[in-house]
Parts: C-alpha cells; structure tokens; sequence
C-alpha cells in the first residue's frame, strides 16, 4: 500500500512539474515584420511546408480594416509562389500575418496577437527579405519546429531622391571634373 501511494505522489509531482513548466512558457519577442524604407512594395513568396494539418496563410489587410487576404494554403502553394501585397509602405510600418488551420485541428494564429507571437518565427537579419516560419500546432504542444508554413517577406524599396546636400556636392564635383577637363 505505502508504494502505490509513493508512486501515485511522484506521479502527482511529475504532472505538477510539466504543467508549471507548460505554463511559465512566455514569449515576449514580437514576431512583427516592419517596413525597412519608405515607399517600399512588399513581395511574400512561399518557402514550403512540412505540416499534416491543412493551414491557410493570410495578410492583415490594414486598408480593409485588418480583414485577411488569403494568400495560400500550404498544401496547394508550389515553392516559388509570389503575391504581391497591395499599396506601398512607410519606413516602419507593420505588416502582419494570420495563418488558419482549415483541416486537421481548427485554430487560428496572427502576429498581431501577443497571445500567438510563439507561433511565428521571423529571422529579420536581413530587413529587406525576411523569412518566417509557422508552428500550426497551438504552443507549448506542437514539435516547435516552424516549418508547418514557410515564407519569405521582400521588400523592394521606392526609388531614393537624394538630399538636398548630396546634389549640391554632384554639382560641385561635376564643375570640378569640368575644371580638369580644361
């Protein structure tokens, strides 16, 4: 008796111990892509995927009150799949992301919800092209891994008129050549 009751207090201690760690999981990195330039036009093109579960991927439209544009589900996208976001934006400005789970286990994920920053996994060490990956399943179950949804967010900036600095040294650079040439 005294061991069935040892044994069902280490089991109580264990459950305690993965339900406390499950729940101090916080995340407190915002997964928010931004704008590296004004004027930029914003290009996503589909990386692939490696999820069982059937996801769409969407872009929170701020033009049409945050409503998603789905772009693709991630078991009809072919690697190499382009859209091309509608309008141009400000150095700075958030674009964010939903991805939907449509077929498998009904969920929904946003990087503009705190409670789903997890979900996302954005490397933005390059500003100009930055790629993310998507857990489909809901944190901290899931394996972690990302790659339920893969994309990349390119931005190709508007063309730069220099300052009113920069062409008063062209001038005087182009008077000086002029100069030699004499």
């Amino acid at each position: 008796m005294m061991n069935k009751a040892y044994a069902t207090m280490v089991l109580a201690g264990i459950c305690a111990g993965v339900s406390t760690a499950n729940a101090s999981i916080a995340v407190t990195e915002d997964p928010g892509i931004f704008s590296p330039c004004d004027d930029a036009q914003v290009q996503v093109i589909w990386l692939g995927s490696d999820a069982g579960y059937t996801g769409e991927l969407g872009w929170l439209n701020p033009f049409e009150n945050g409503n998603d544009i789905v772009l693709w589900t991630n078991h009809s996208a072919v690697v190499g799949d382009r859209f091309v976001l509608p309008g141009r934006f400000a150095l700075g400005e958030r674009i964010d992301f939903s991805y939907q789970i449509i077929a498998g286990g009904i969920d929904r994920f946003s990087t503009a919800n705190e409670d789903d920053w997890g979900q996302f996994n954005v490397d933005a060490s390059n500003p100009h092209d930055v790629v993310v990956g998507i857990e489909d399943i809901r944190l901290p179950g899931g394996d972690s891994d990302h790659n339920d949804a893969m994309f990349n967010v390119v931005f190709s900036c508007g063309t730069n008129v220099p300052a009113p600095g920069s062409l008063a040294l062209l001038g005087v650079g182009g008077l000086v050549m002029v100069r030699r040439r004499r």
